[in-house]
Order: structure tokens, then sequence, then C-alpha cells
């Protein structure tokens, strides 16, 4: 019984071995963008077969790693006859259990439309995606005849899966978006002056329409598009997030 025992636990030890340097082996071909991922560990980690549409599945590159989990990006490039190419994002654990996959970038465009998504913020703890939505003049000169544009925010977990995305339509037009969307921390800011710790904190409180009292800021956000000034006192009106902010810049820079 106990060398039954001792044969069972040493042939589940050389199976975990072997699961880890496959990860590791996938993981290393991360290393080189735009190359093929072997066709047995695209199955085996991405349940990747090959179609028709697309043939090959491609390394992106390693967009996250911590402690408890590793995100990479893997790349499609579809077989239709337009420009395609379309990505994902997988997590992992570091014994290469996967967790996860969502959207990450994408290009589909003909002569009448171009469909992207990219990338514009990445953290351990959030994601930002800018979406396009362009309408082109296929028949005419192919010049831009409709645009919508707005910003996605995808939430990660500490264990890496992911929460429910959102979307922030009004955010794309601003410079200082992301300090409505993720607490910040000190050691994050350290690299900007006190005029840069200045304009986050005010562009916080006049994203809710704070109306200024200095003429420096009236006339910096009169400057801006969204800015719609009709609150005198707007405290009231920040999210959790931004009072974390907020908080944070009045530390530094005292």
């Amino acid at each position: 019984m106990i060398k039954y025992a001792v044969l069972l636990g040493l042939f589940f030890s050389i199976s975990i071995n072997g699961q880890e340097g496959q990860f590791s082996k996938l993981i290393e071909t991360f290393s080189e963008p735009q190359k093929n991922i072997p066709q047995d560990l695209a199955l085996q980690y991405f349940d990747f077969t090959p179609t028709e549409r697309a043939s090959n599945l491609l390394t992106g590159k390693v967009i996250v790693r911590t402690k408890s989990y590793i995100i990479v990006s893997t790349i499609l490039k579809c077989n239709i006859g337009a420009n395609c190419e379309q990505s994902s994002l997988t997590s992992f654990t570091p014994e290469g259990k996967r967790i996860a996959t969502i959207a990450y970038e994408r290009v589909v465009a003909d002569c009448s439309f171009n469909d992207a998504r990219t990338s514009v913020f990445v953290s351990d703890d959030l994601l930002v995606f800018r979406e396009k939505r362009e309408k082109l003049d296929c028949i005419g000169d192919g010049k831009q005849v409709g645009l919508k544009e707005w910003l996605e925010f995808q939430p990660i977990k500490k264990d890496g899966s992911f929460s429910k995305s959102y979307t922030d339509i009004k955010a794309i037009e601003r410079d200082n978006y992301i300090f409505s969307h993720r607490i910040f921390k000190k050691e994050e800011l350290d690299f900007k002056t006190e005029e840069e710790l200045a304009i986050i904190k005010n562009e916080i409180f006049a994203s809710h329409g704070y109306m200024f009292t200095k003429k420096k800021w009236q006339d910096y956000f009169e400057s801006k598009s969204w800015y719609m000034p009709t609150n005198k006192d707007a405290a009231d009106k920040l999210t959790d997030i931004e009072k974390s902010n907020v908080a944070l810049i009045l530390s530094i820079k005292q």
C-alpha cells in the first residue's frame, strides 16, 4: 500500500512537472511576436484548431505578468479577402492552468468600413481599449462619411480573471480620463511634475462641471470641448476612485 502511494505521488509529480515544462515552452514562444504557435500547444492551451478562415494561431506578447497570473495575447489573421486581424487575451496561472479568455485588439476593414479596437492602457488591474467604427465612401473617393469612437474598460481581478467590462463615451475626449477609472499608487505618480498633478486633480473636478474661480483654470478647461461648467461645488459628485486619487495627489504636493 505504501509502495502504491509512493508510485502514485511520483506519477503526479512527473505529470505536474511535465505540464509546467510545456507551459514554459509556450511562454518562450512569445519572445518573438507574429510567430506560429505549434499546433499541439495551440490546441492544448487555447483550444485552437486550424480552419479555412484561420490556418495558424500566432504569438502576440506577454501583456501582464504577476505572481498570481500571466496574460498573453494571441493573433488570428483571417483569410476572408479583406484586411482582417483579430487578437485575444488569455490569462493563466503560473503553472499553466487557463483562467479566462477575452477579446483584445482587432482590425477589420475594406473599402466601405474600418472597424478597429486598440489597446491604449495596460496595468495589472485594468485594461483600456479604444473602439473605432468608421464608415467610408466605397463608391466615391473613399473619404470618411461616419465615425463613432469610445473607450472600453476591462477590470482584471487579483486571480487573473476578468470582471464585466464597461464603456465611457465621454472619457475619450479627456487627457487624464484614467484617473477617474483606476486608483493609483504613489510610486506611479513620482515622475509627475507639480503642474501635471494639478492638471490631473483639476480635470477630475472639471469632468463633474466644477466652475473654477482662478482664471488660469477657467481658460484651460474652457478650451476643452467636453467641459461644461455647471457646479460651484463638485466634491460630492466625485466617485470613490476619484476621491482616492485626489487625496493621493494632495498628499504628494504637501
